[in-house]
C-alpha cells in the first residue's frame, strides 16, 4: 500500500512539473512566433519600398526568400505549439481517467457505509451497542469508535467532493485546451494559405528575372569585381597587421636577449591554454580576441534596422545559372542609418573601395569590415567600443541604405550571420 502510495506521488509531482515546462515553452513559443512575424512584416515593407516604380532586382528576390523562410519558421513553430498542446490533452485525459476511478472507488465505499448505517439507523442499537459493553473501558472503546466511523464517513463525503470538484476542473481544462488546438490549427491553415500565395509571388518573380538574366548577369559580374577589390583590401590589412605583429615580437625577443629579468615583468604573458597567436601579443589584446569570441551568436547587428538581402557564400540564383560567391553579408537598411562597431576594437585603416568608404576594426585576432558607408565617424588608430557609431549606410542601385559587413579570422572570411544575434 505504501509503495502504491510513494508511486502515485512520484506521478504527481512528474505530472505538476510537466505541467509547468509546457506553460514556459508555450510562452516561449508564442513570443518567437510574434518575433518572426515582426520580421515577416519588415521584410515585407522592405521589399514594397524597393519596388514602387522599378524593376525587378535581385535585391527583391533575396527578400522574398527570406520572407518564404520565415514563413516556413511560423509554421514549424505551430507544429511545435501544437505538439505541446497534444501532449498536455493526453496527459489530461489520463488524469481523468484515474479521477474517474477513483471517484468510483470512493463512491462504492460510501455506498456500503451508508448501508451498513442504514441496517443500524436506530439510536436504539447504538446504544445498546454501547451499554452491552463487557466493561466500562470496553464501552469507551465502543463509543469512540462510533466517533471515529461518523467522522469516517464525514471524510468520504470531503473526498467525494473534492475529487468532483477536480475531475470537473481537468475536464474544463480539457475543453480549454482543445479549442487551444483548434485555434492553432486555423492560424496553420491560413499560414498555409499565405505560404502558397507567396511561393507564387515567388515563382512570378523569378520568371520575370529570368527574363532579364543577361543584365543581372552584368549586376553579378560587377558586384563580384567590387567583393573581390574588397577582399583583397582586407587580406592586405590583415598581413599588415600579422608582418607588424612579427616585427613587434622580434623586438620584444632582442629586449628579452638584453634584460631577462625585465621582460619578464612587463611583456610575459599569464598562462593560458590558447593557442599562440602573433596577433594576440599582449593580455589586453587577447581579452579583446577572448570576449569576441565569447560572444558568438551574441554580437549586436551593426545596424538598427537590419534585413540580409544577399547571405554569406556561394548562392545560386534562382531561375539562372548564375552563382554568387559573398565573402560577408549584404545587409538593406535605412539610407543614412548609423552604422556601429560590433564589438570594442582599434580601427586599422580607413579607405575607399570602388568609390564606397570602408572600415576595417580589428578585435585581437579578428577582425570586422563596414562597406558602402556614405561617411565616417572614426580615425585610423581610434580605439572603439561596442555599439559606437563608425559611420552612415550608403545607397545601393534601387536606392536604399545598404551596407556589406564582413567577419574574418585572421585571413579566413566566416559567416557573420553565425556572430550576430537571431533578430
Amino acid at each position: 500500500m505504501r509503495k502504491a502510495i510513494t508511486i502515485a506521488f512520484c506521478v504527481l509531482l512528474t505530472t505538476l512539473s510537466v505541467v509547468k515546462g509546457f506553460s514556459q515553452t508555450r510562452e516561449e513559443l508564442e513570443k518567437k512566433r510574434k518575433e518572426i512575424q515582426q520580421e515577416i512584416a519588415s521584410l515585407q515593407q522592405a521589399q514594397s519600398s524597393i519596388s514602387k516604380d522599378k524593376k525587378v532586382s535581385l535585391s527583391q528576390l533575396k527578400l522574398i526568400e527570406r520572407r518564404l523562410k520565415s514563413r516556413y519558421a511560423v509554421i514549424r513553430n505551430l507544429n511545435d505549439e501544437m505538439r505541446l498542446i497534444d501532449n498536455t490533452i493526453f496527459g489530461n485525459n489520463r488524469e481523468i481517467y484515474r479521477l474517474q476511478k477513483q471517484l468510483d472507488t470512493l463512491k462504492s465505499q460510501y455506498s456500503k457505509t451508508i448501508q451498513y448505517a442504514y441496517k443500524n439507523r436506530s439510536s436504539y442499537d447504538m446504544l445498546n451497542f454501547i451499554f452491552t459493553a463487557s466493561s466500562f473501558n470496553d464501552a469507551v472503546k465502543r463509543a469512540t469508535y462510533l466517533k471515529s466511523y461518523r467522522k469516517y464517513r464525514d471524510e468520504q463525503v470531503f473526498n467525494i467532493n473534492k475529487t468532483t470538484k477536480e475531475l470537473s476542473e481537468k475536464i474544463e481544462l480539457l475543453t480549454v485546451n482543445k479549442q487551444e488546438k483548434s485555434k492553432v490549427l486555423d492560424e496553420e491553415k491560413k499560414q498555409k494559405v499565405i505560404l502558397e500565395e507567396e511561393k507564387n509571388e515567388k515563382d512570378q518573380f523569378v520568371s520575370k528575372l529570368k527574363a532579364r538574366e543577361n543584365e543581372i548577369a552584368k549586376e553579378v559580374a560587377a558586384k563580384k569585381k567590387i567583393e573581390r577589390n574588397l577582399q583583397s583590401s582586407i587580406a592586405a590589412i590583415v598581413k599588415r597587421e600579422i608582418e607588424a605583429a612579427r616585427k613587434r615580437a622580434e623586438e620584444d625577443a632582442k629586449k628579452a636577449s638584453l634584460s631577462t629579468a625585465e621582460t619578464k615583468s612587463s611583456v610575459a604573458l599569464p598562462a593560458t591554454s590558447r593557442k599562440v597567436n602573433v596577433l594576440e601579443n599582449t593580455p589586453e589584446v587577447t581579452k579583446v580576441s577572448v570576449g569576441f569570441e565569447n560572444n558568438r551568436g551574441n554580437l549586436p547587428w551593426p545596424v538598427e534596422k537590419a534585413n540580409v538581402s544577399s547571405g554569406f557564400g556561394k548562392q545560386q540564383i534562382e531561375g539562372t545559372k548564375l552563382i554568387e560567391d559573398n565573402i560577408g553579408i549584404t545587409i538593406q537598411t535605412t539610407l543614412g542609418a548609423a552604422v556601429k562597431a560590433v564589438f570594442e576594437g582599434v580601427v586599422t585603416t580607413v579607405y575607399d573601395v570602388a568609390g564606397s568608404q570602408t572600415v576595417t576594426i580589428k578585435h585581437g585576432k579578428y577582425f570586422t569590415t563596414y562597406f558602402n558607408l556614405s561617411s565616417v565617424n572614426v580615425a585610423k588608430g581610434a580605439n572603439v567600443v561596442m555599439g559606437q557609431v563608425i559611420g552612415r549606410a550608403a545607397e545601393n542601385d534601387d536606392g536604399d541604405g545598404e551596407i556589406i559587413f564582413v567577419v574574418n579570422i585572421e585571413s579566413t572570411f566566416v559567416n557573420p550571420e553565425f556572430w550576430l544575434k537571431n533578430r
